[in-house]
């Protein structure tokens, strides 16, 4: 299993290089002027640097960093619900508007897959909702889609 880990870590570090190569040769500009490949030099830095803690564990012999994904009592449902859920999200976006879908799409992960209680679900999902359009849509002025509710 630890040979598993050294391997697929390696592998992700070497991506992590083609990444940050690629990102490099598409200009990451500056953080007042970026450039195309800011984001993604930032996302393979950040790959590069996770592959190469895990590299480090593997050869220490440790397990703490084994995923226990296949152990007794792993909740299938959420496995699959949570993959469904973020390819559903964008489809009913412009049916429903940016509000509804991201009310509901964070109610299903705080109350469906976080088991948090229904008071609790809405409250977090009503914060979550209105800082996301306080930030994308006051602050930096990104337009979403109004969708059913046309507000």
């Amino acid at each position: 299993m630890i040979r598993y880990d050294r391997m697929s870590s390696l592998f992700c570090v070497a991506l992590a290089a083609a990444i940050c190569v690629e990102s490099i040769r598409l200009g990451p500009g500056s953080f007042s002027n970026p450039g195309p490949g800011l984001l993604p030099l930032g996302c393979g830095l950040l790959l590069g640097f996770m592959g190469v803690v895990q590299v480090a564990v593997s050869m220490k012999g440790s397990r703490l960093g084994q995923a226990l994904l296949w152990k007794p009592g792993t909740r299938w449902k959420h496995l699959i619900s949570i993959p469904v859920s973020l390819v559903a999200y964008p489809l009913f976006f412009d049916i429903l508007g940016f509000h509804l879908v991201t009310f509901f799409w964070t109610g299903f992960m705080y109350g469906g897959v976080g088991g948090m209680g229904w008071r609790s679900t809405v409250i977090a999902s009503v914060a979550t909702t209105f800082v996301s359009y306080l930030l994308f849509e006051y602050f930096l002025g990104l337009r979403f889609p109004r969708g059913i509710l046309n507000v």
